[in-house]
């Protein structure tokens, strides 16, 4: 028994003795036989051998060939009138299986984390309602980190104004006179003041002095704010420290 792969294409060589006849005038031809039907494959004949170009079984046959089904095969040669068969065999049909995988590299963007929910009631008739309902959680979670960010943005602007104005303010002594301390109400103070020195100020004062992990953070922080706007990058700078400790 022979083994058959039906996806492929096979050349099948043959050995034969021809004697008494002109090979022009041989005539071969491959029969195999599935579900009672007989499939003639034309040979070519040469001086001591026959070949025979056999296609993919898969493509002949118009059912689906199974693994391990077992057909007859035979070579037929008509010569001088005569019909022999020199060669008899069976085939056993093999059908292998491939699975084939590859890696796909893709960049991972965030996304905010979304929840949905679906209620299913039963109407009077019997038939399914689906209700779907979005749950704002996960908006809300990235609102709240937006909010505090910008909290942290506003006190650090407060604290390096406060830093400014005090460098710039000269204290005045006079002879046995100390003036009452006036309290000082809390002025509301522009975000968008700060500049990118205020920037790396405050990564300095967040612990991280090496001056080339500044600039790495800030080129960083300015690319995911998509903006060269002081005020949006530091807002990403505080998420970019946030998340390395």
């Amino acid at each position: 028994m022979l083994k058959l792969n039906v996806n492929q294409e096979k050349q099948l060589n043959f050995e034969m003795q021809i004697g008494g006849v002109q090979v022009d005038q041989i005539i071969s031809f491959l029969r195999i036989e599935i579900d009672g039907i007989e499939y003639g494959f034309p040979g070519e004949v040469k001086q001591e051998s026959v070949s025979v170009n056999l296609p993919a079984l898969n493509t002949v046959v118009a059912r689906k060939l199974r693994e391990g089904d077992e057909v007859n095969v035979k070579l037929d040669v008509v010569a001088d009138g005569r019909h022999l068969t020199p060669w008899k065999n069976t085939f056993i049909l093999s059908y292998p299986f491939v699975v084939e995988a590859k890696i796909v590299d893709e960049d991972v963007v965030d996304s905010p984390a979304t929840f949905e929910t679906k209620l299913i009631t039963k109407s009077d008739s019997g038939n399914k309602i689906v209700e779907k309902s979005e749950d704002k959680e996960g908006s809300s979670i990235v609102e709240g980190e937006e909010k505090m960010t910008e909290r942290i943005v506003n006190r650090l602007v407060e604290k390096f104004t406060s830093i400014t104005k005090d460098k710039s303010v000269k204290a005045v002594q006079e002879d046995k006179v100390i003036e009452p301390v006036k309290k000082v109400s809390k002025v509301k103070v522009d975000v968008k003041s700060i500049d990118e020195k205020g920037v790396y100020q405050y990564m300095a004062r967040a612990g991280t002095k090496n001056e080339k992990i500044q600039k790495l953070i800030y080129e960083q922080a300015e690319i995911a704010a998509g903006t060269s706007i002081p005020v949006e990058i530091l807002k990403q700078v505080v998420k970019i420290l946030k998340k390395k400790r």
